[in-house]
Parts: C-alpha cells; structure tokens; sequence
C-alpha cells in the first residue's frame, strides 16, 4: 500500500498532520521495520526532525528527551555522567530512536537485574488524534500525577498517539563488566539452571541457539573469586572469563540481534522458562537461530523459512503465549500468538483517536470485552 512520509521539525507541525492527514503512523530509526508495515494508505510521520536533550539532571537521576533523539545520543550524555538507561534498549548501534525503544516496549539484558522499560518511564508528552498535546507523569521519579500515560504508551507501536517527549529514571553504570560463560550439551540442560541463578546481582543472562550461556556481571575485583566461585557451583561447571573490548562486543552483538542472519525474519516471545522450553521443543525440530533473553523472560526467534514463520502464531496460541514481530513482512498487525489483552487497548485507543486517525490494533473488529 502507498506510504507517504514527512519529517516534521516542531509539535506545530505534527498538530498540522493530526488535522490535514487521514491516516498517520510514527516511525523512528526504521531498526525494527516489521512494526512500520501496514496493509493500509498511510502516511509515515518521521520523528527523527523531533530530536534533542530537553532536561538531564545527573544528581536526580533523571533525564527528558524528544521522542526522535537516538538512542546512541542518550547513551553517550548519560555516559559522561558515569549513568545509563538500565534496561539497556537493543538497537541502540543501528539508530534506534527513544520513542521507537518504547513504542515497541523492548528491553535488552539489563532488564534482567533492573526491570524492564516501562519501570523506567516516568513521563510523557503526546498528540492524540484529536491534535491535544497531553502530558501524562512528569521529569520526577515521584511524581504520580494523572493518568499513567507513561507506561500505556510502552509496547503501543504507534497506535495510541505521537509520542514527542519522554523522560526516565537512570542508574550509574557499573565501571567495568565480566561475562562468564558455559556451554551446554542441550538448551534443556541450560534452561534448568535460570531459576538458580536469582540473587547473583547478574547484569545480564543470555542463552543462545549454539546452547552457550552467558552471565554477565559488574566487575569487582575483591569479590569476583568467590562470585565466580558461587556461580560454577549452580552451572556444575568451570566458567570462561571474558573482559575488556571482546567482552563488550559480545553484548553489543546480542543487543543488535547480529546473530539473526541476512534477511531473517526476527520475533519476540514473552516467556518464562518453563514455556521457553516448551516452545523450544518445536523450534529445535527447525532451521531456527534463537537467543533466550532476561533469564527465560523474552525468546528471541529467527528464521528465513516464510512458511515455518506462518505456523509460528498457532504454535503460541496452543501455548498460550504472545509475540511481537520485529522483521520479515506482516500481513498486517506485528501482534500475534494469544491477544486477549486487545480488546482493552482497543477501548483505550477509541478514547483517544475517536476519529481513527492511527492505524487500529486490529486488522479486524475488536475483540468482544
């Protein structure tokens, strides 16, 4: 279907299109381009004109960015304060935009030991479909006032409205990181061990297809011995010490999905052990590429076979599990597997874009309430 895009470079300007256009989807860095898909005339609203550090104040530990800033310049200024964003948000080397991290609600490894993104959200600034520009939380950790605007708008793929200032909460930095690594004989082995691992104070724990497993800690000299120690007691085995620049590429590589191969179609699966490995069980019988995410939380899948892809959504219902695709091409919404939590979307979204000027959660009628 014929897209249009523009590139507005004020709050103006996109009030304008809410008024002028008949159909509007906001779109970031274009790093995740199965949630951009749309069997419909639309027109594609380029936030990357609405950029910048608004208010960043280190001693508070909070930060306020327009909706288009990249996720690399948010990086690189809270750096320089010895702070990130603890959730660690993927793509952020490929251009991933701020609004577009929380517009699909994905977390990387870091939401492991800290929570995920919408822990971290404490504020936003949108235009709905009427053209109002509402504000909902605030640029303070305590501020509670409103309606929780912040984190409905985690996971809202564009759908609720144009999001054009968002603020968080931020951590320091752990100085220097440390992977531990194991391999395994079969991801069962592997997944039986994550719900052991709680309490370690791990910054990350990672599973791949290759069934390696890796932990990821802050770097402390005096107590890594007895960690280290403590660790290989839970995993049965010795731990491979990685540091240094190898050590951040590694997570640099799993965080940008590197791992997906060329022209793969990329899903996320919301999971917890048990049903990881219940679906893994499916997977493993296929040519799939997979990284299990947050110890167990998020599986991460990837084929280039379009069919075995098609039969993806009714594996996840039988499981009871949903999913969001992040590659390949969509026939129409990203959303798949089980869905029951639309129809309450769909009531919040009426609210908000009477008119039907953002692209529905549904190809189809709403779910019955």
């Amino acid at each position: 279907m014929d897209k249009n895009i523009t590139r507005p470079g004020s709050i103006a300007e996109i009030i304008d299109l809410v008024h002028s256009e008949s159909s509007l989807l906001p779109i970031g860095g274009g790093t995740k381009p199965s949630l951009t898909q749309t069997d419909q005339e639309t027109t594609l609203v380029d936030m990357r004109g609405i950029s910048g550090i608004i208010e960043y104040q280190a001693s508070e530990y909070t930060i306020t960015v327009n909706a288009g800033t990249t996720l690399s310049d948010v990086v690189a200024a809270l750096g320089e304060n010895g702070q990130y964003l603890p959730f660690t948000p993927p793509f952020a080397n490929k251009g991933a935009t701020i609004g577009g991290a929380v517009a699909a609600g994905l977390s990387g490894p870091g939401a492991y030991r800290y929570g995920p993104l919408k822990d971290f959200i404490i504020g936003v600034r949108f235009i709905d479909g009427l053209g109002n520009y509402v504000k909902g939380g605030g640029k303070v950790v305590k501020n509670a006032a409103g309606f929780d605007f912040p984190k409905l708008f985690n996971g809202s793929i564009g759908r609720l409205g144009i999001m054009a200032e968002l603020s968080f909460k931020v951590f320091p930095e752990p100085k220097t990181y440390v992977t531990l690594s194991a391999s395994f004989d079969s991801s069962n082995d592997a997944i039986k061990i994550l719900p052991k691992l709680l309490g370690f104070d791990l910054e990350g724990v990672e599973l791949s297809s290759s069934n390696e497993l890796h932990l990821r800690l802050g770097y402390q000299e005096p107590t890594m011995a007895a960690r280290k120690a403590g660790l290989e007691a839970i995993v049965g085995q010795p731990l491979e010490i990685t540091l240094g620049v190898h050590e951040s590429k590694r997570w640099s590589s799993i965080n940008d999905f590197s791992w997906k191969g060329e022209g793969a179609q990329l899903f996320k699966v919301a999971t917890n052990p048990s049903s990881a490995n219940q679906l893994l069980e499916i997977v493993r019988q296929s040519d799939w590429n997979w990284h299990l995410s947050n110890g167990g939380k998020s599986l991460y899948l990837a084929s280039s076979d379009a069919p075995l892809c098609k039969t993806l959504d009714t594996q996840l219902k039988k499981l009871h599990l949903s999913g969001l695709q992040l590659f390949g091409q969509t026939e129409a919404l990203p959303i798949f597997g089980q869905t029951t939590g639309l129809s309450f979307v769909n009531r919040i979204q009426k609210a908000l874009d009477p008119k039907g000027l953002f692209l529905p959660f549904t190809a189809t009628a709403a779910e019955p309430a």
